[in-house]
């Protein structure tokens, strides 16, 4: 009974060690982020923050200091092929969503969202704990631009490789916008998938970049 006892208060200490050493990680980030001592990239494609990624504290404060920029969401060692993702986000009379916060995230090379699996808590957990994730605003162009990895689909699945995407403006969701964005190249994007895809309101695009650096640009626009 007291070795059990023992065991459970180490495994206690333990963990409020690291509930504590990851809050004061967090309000250091934020402090650097606020006094512009750092940005977004170097972050969320720093090794040594990639356990923070799936607590919400951490995605808040990533959240808080969006802006306009070029965002990497990478670290240099993710496995995958590296691709550049453009979009550019326009309303029904074509002008551009400017300042819109875009939220991104997707599977890695195996196809899992966190280190454990595809899914975290079976689906829901993926929305807002999924390891690869950005925020970022659009700029007065309406456009955004991140450099990641390409995704792969679910294991054991036939579904195409996607990432998903929320907008959002003044605090308020953008409904009339696409939920993901595919990949003209995938294996899995058949005819059939394809069709459906496009019926679901999802956005594919092709490569059109170079062999080494492939670039899918995305124009998202109200209908």
């Amino acid at each position: 009974m007291k070795r059990s006892c023992f065991i459970l208060l180490v495994l206690f200490t333990a963990s409020y060690a690291c509930s504590q050493n990851a809050d004061q990680a967090i309000t250091a980030i934020d402090e650097s982020l606020s006094k512009e001592q750092t940005t977004i990239s170097n972050i969320l494609s720093d090794e040594k923050y990639m356990y923070l990624h799936s607590l919400t504290p951490f995605r808040d404060v990533i959240a808080k200091h969006a802006k306009a920029e070029k965002i990497t969401m990478v670290t240099p060692g993710e496995p995958g092929k590296k691709i550049t993702v453009k979009a550019v986000i326009t309303t029904e009379d074509n002008k551009p969503l400017d300042n819109a916060l875009v939220y991104l995230y997707h599977t890695s090379d195996k196809g899992w969202y966190s280190d454990t699996g595809a899914h975290i808590r079976a689906y829901e957990g993926d929305v807002r704990h999924a390891r690869l994730f950005c925020y970022v605003r659009t700029d007065n162009k309406g456009q955004f631009e991140i450099e990641t990895i390409q995704p792969k689909g679910y294991p054991n699945s036939d579904l195409p490789a996607h990432i998903h995407i929320e907008v959002s403006k003044n605090g308020e969701h953008i409904s009339w916008l696409p939920g993901e964005l595919l990949f003209d190249d995938d294996p899995r994007l058949t005819a059939d998938r394809r069709t459906r895809s496009l019926q679901e309101g999802f956005v594919i695009e092709k490569d059109t970049g170079t062999p080494g650096k492939p670039v899918y640009f995305y124009h998202l626009q109200s209908k």
